[in-house]
């Protein structure tokens, strides 16, 4: 922006020519709404909780149902708490004899180590489990 308000008062000072000031008023003002429309569409997808771009939800979701012992992923959600910092929340079901403590720790590793997500909350139940039947006296 100072850069064009020093050339446009250089062209007003060597020429006259007045229009100059207007003209590098809208070469500021073009940039400032490339700028604004960049932050704008990024925050947009904070806001909405969409997918962090570049993350894929059904390859991560994938990958998480192919480590061991896991036998369902369901319940994903991928967001961005803020910019750069995505976050990542799932229901995960593994074997009756699979130690699912185990099976959260791994599947954290993976999810930073492969795809640079540092903070999941995971749900990791035993597929099958049952339930708890309670009589009212």
């Amino acid at each position: 922006a100072f850069i064009a308000t020093a050339i446009a008062g250089a062209i007003i000072l060597a020429t006259g020519y007045t229009r100059a000031d207007g003209l590098a008023a809208l070469l500021v003002a073009a940039l400032m709404f490339r700028s604004a429309y960049g932050l704008l569409k990024e925050s947009g997808r904070v806001f909405l909780e969409a997918a962090p771009r570049g993350l894929n939800p059904e390859e991560i979701g994938r990958r998480m149902a192919g480590q061991a012992g896991v036998t369902e992923v369901h319940d994903l959600h991928i967001w961005e708490v803020t910019s750069g910092f995505p976050a990542l929340s799932a229901h995960v079901l593994v074997g009756r004899d699979t130690d699912c403590h185990a099976t959260r720790r791994a599947l954290e590793r993976m999810l930073h180590d492969d795809f640079h997500i540092e903070h999941t909350t995971l749900q990791v139940d035993h597929r099958g489990a049952e339930l708890l039947d309670i009589e009212v006296r």
